[in-house]
């Protein structure tokens, strides 16, 4: 599997983490595409429009697609923390500003 760090260049990287309380569930639209990584205890997962459902262990990581709904569980008798990793694209200049950037690389910042 390819590192969607890799995939989606050099942005920021936003972490999220999650707690799945016990013996509760949790679900979400993903809003762009990310890595689930489990935490401290096992997770069953359920993706939508998908036939199979997920057992997953602790360090494990799966990659979510923007758009799908997820639905995240918990069988043990404490919280499970999961994080959700995704990353922004770093925005690109136009092409005015880097033409403007080699004549004035102090001012560039500032447009």
């Amino acid at each position: 599997m390819e590192e969607l760090s890799k995939v989606e260049g050099r942005g920021a990287r936003v972490v999220v983490y999650l707690e799945v309380a016990a013996r509760r569930t949790v679900s979400w639209r993903v809003s762009r595409d990310a890595e689930l990584r489990i935490g401290n205890a096992s997770v069953w997962l359920t993706r939508h429009r998908d036939p199979y459902d997920y057992w997953m262990q602790p360090g494990d990581v799966l990659r979510l697609v923007r758009g799908e709904r997820v639905w995240l569980s918990s069988d043990c008798d404490h919280a499970v923390e999961v994080s959700v990793t995704s990353y922004r694209k770093a925005r690109e200049r136009p092409a005015w500003t880097r033409m403007f950037a080699r004549f004035f690389p102090r001012s560039v910042n500032a447009i």
